[in-house]
């Protein structure tokens, strides 16, 4: 069965750096780990290439990345 799940995830990074990172990923195999290594990925991208909300745009968004909030939904 396939799922789609839309995700939020929010942190801060270097110099009080805030963050969000979302998107939808499908999930067609109905595994849920590997599901949320795909969520991990595609935020990563996103802080890696500029592609994040950034809070404060123009500090630059420099790790180390700590994730203070994930929401996945269905």
């Amino acid at each position: 069965m396939t799922k789609t799940y839309r995700y939020e995830m929010n942190g801060t990074a270097a110099a009080d750096q805030t963050w969000k990172t979302e998107g939808t990923i499908t999930d067609t195999t109905n595994d849920i780990v590997s599901m949320f290594t795909g969520i991990m990925r595609a935020s990563f991208h996103q802080l890696t290439h500029g592609e994040a909300v950034f809070g404060k745009p123009g500090v630059g968004c420099a790790g180390p990345y700590d994730i203070k909030r994930i929401l996945i939904e269905q």
